[in-house]
């Protein structure tokens, strides 16, 4: 089984199965000692809410600019036992637009370590420009969109024409607009550094 990590969030590790084994992952976390946790990325800790009129009005699965990624995703704690704040979630590979290396030709498009595949540039910034065209505005979309433009294309200096291969015309018209391409182009030296990391976990 593959599995796709689209690095951490707030103290979240995220792994994308193929959809095929997005349940099979699920089980095999639980059988671990992982704890299914229904939290939302929305509140992160419903507990920390106030307990209020407002407050009890609030459902957490259902607050703008999450729903998406709550309704894409499983979300688990670390077995009990184990110190600190951390999860593990499953994320759709259907709603990334991104699946683990399959065949020699896919492979290509990561690098690997070990047990362990890093999407290149040009699928790392698809994926993250794939996910936020169809998402709500909020939090989340504007993360992804800081870790496009600010940490894969601004950081490292990539070439303009990184995507000029992508299928996707909305995709491509998103990035070439956002980086001003034949525009005068966007300053680097003023983007401003957000973390953003995907990799790939095969076991």
């Amino acid at each position: 089984m593959a599995f796709l990590g689209a690095g951490t969030m707030l103290n979240s590790y995220m792994l994308i199965p193929s959809e095929s084994d997005f349940d099979l992952a699920a089980q095999k976390l639980v059988k671990a000692g992982f704890r299914p946790a229904p939290w939302s990325y929305g509140i992160i800790n419903p507990k920390l809410l106030p307990d209020d009129e407002i407050a009890r009005r609030i459902n957490p699965m259902e607050i703008p600019g999450y729903q998406m990624l709550d309704n894409n995703s499983v979300r688990f704690q670390f077995p009990a036992g184990l110190t600190g704040p951390e999860r593990v979630v499953l994320l759709r590979s259907t709603y990334i637009g991104l699946t683990p290396p399959s065949d020699l030709s896919s492979m290509q498009r990561f690098h690997c370590h070990e047990n362990l595949y890093y999407p290149k540039t040009a699928p790392l910034l698809e994926s993250f420009i794939r996910t936020l065209l169809q998402d709500s505005p909020g939090f989340w979309r504007d993360s992804l969109e800081c870790w496009s433009i600010s940490y894969v294309y601004g950081i490292p200096m990539v070439e303009d024409t990184v995507l000029d291969s992508c299928e996707e015309e909305s995709v491509r018209l998103w990035f070439n607009e956002k980086i001003r391409r034949g525009k005068g182009g966007l300053d680097r030296t003023t983007v401003t550094k957000r973390v953003g990391k995907g990799q790939v976990l095969t076991k």
